[in-house]
């Protein structure tokens, strides 16, 4: 699932659940409910080193990294600063493969320890169905989870 996703159910979560810590521990355990939904990818789970030679990729970054931003200022300027923890709290686990990728498969090697157990084979075989018409399954999740944003805010 994209970050922009991934941030929107934290926020959601952030806004809705009144004990901190329970929220904390509910936008972290969504991330991989999400992930384990269809979405976008590539199949062979390949990582980042794959999904950069397609084109599609690269709209999808476009369009995510606009919509993050976006929805982080909405976070600001309406003063939900939890939220805005507990979203970036629930897109947190793709920092590990970001360095997993940068770290290790950039130059051809495998992620040993943690990056390994965590990543490699814990995180990427929940994504048991990424392929690009999964745009299509990240769109209809924006939009349902964007509404639900604006009609709590």
């Amino acid at each position: 699932m994209t970050i922009t996703n991934h941030v929107l159910a934290g926020a959601i979560i952030g806004l809705t659940v009144k004990n901190p810590a329970a929220a904390i521990v509910l936008a972290l355990a969504s991330h991989f409910v999400l992930d384990a939904l269809p979405h976008f990818g590539y199949v062979g789970n390949k990582g980042y080193g794959e999904a950069m030679k397609h084109r599609l990729s690269y709209i999808v970054a476009i369009a995510m990294l606009c919509t993050t931003i976006a929805v982080a200022v909405v976070l600001v300027v309406y003063g939900r600063w939890f939220a805005l923890l507990t979203g970036a709290i629930a897109a947190s686990p793709d920092a590990i493969g970001v360095y997993n990728y940068l770290v290790y498969e950039k130059h051809g090697k495998r992620a040993g320890g943690m990056v390994r157990l965590v990543h490699v084979q814990f995180h990427r075989v929940i994504q048991w169905c990424e392929r690009p018409w999964g745009v299509i399954t990240e769109a209809l999740v924006f939009l349902g989870l964007g509404a639900l944003l604006i009609k709590i805010l």
